[in-house]
């Protein structure tokens, strides 16, 4: 199935009952990544997030883990998560203005959970020169 321009609730939520039944889905919708875990109507095609509270020892487990084993004595014993399964595996950024140039996310879950951890996740940025016959591709961290 093929959707161009996912941009309300109703249809994340259609792209995600569709996926439960097994079919594959290729579909549009504006924004990178990042921008679709802010967008409140859009995030559910991420797994949507959800924030969670924690004991005061997980908390100071989570801000040492988070600052590399160093103790600064304040902590958050909120913390966001993704509530479910993205509804698509892998994602493809095709950024305005950037014809030859696109960001492919191969393991959309990894990405996500990385994202609302406050981490970088890897990407592959793929190019190419419109005169020459291939693409280019290196490993980044976004």
């Amino acid at each position: 199935m093929v959707i161009d321009e996912i941009g309300r609730p109703r249809e994340v939520e259609a792209a995600r009952t569709v996926k439960q039944r097994g079919v594959r889905i290729i579909a549009s919708a504006h924004g990178d990544l990042r921008k679709l875990l802010k967008n409140k109507e859009l995030r559910g095609l991420v797994g949507g997030v959800e924030s969670v509270t924690l004991g005061d020892a997980a908390a100071k487990e989570e801000a040492m883990r988070k600052s590399n084993g160093k103790a600064n004595g304040s902590f958050s014993k909120t913390k966001a998560q993704r509530m479910g399964e993205p509804t698509f595996d892998v994602i493809v950024e095709v950024r305005r203005g950037e014809k030859h140039e696109w960001r492919i996310t191969r393991d959309a879950k990894v990405a996500v959970d990385a994202i609302l951890d406050g981490q970088k996740y890897k990407a592959e940025l793929r190019s190419r020169d419109s005169r020459l016959p291939i693409v280019m591709y290196d490993l980044v961290e976004l």
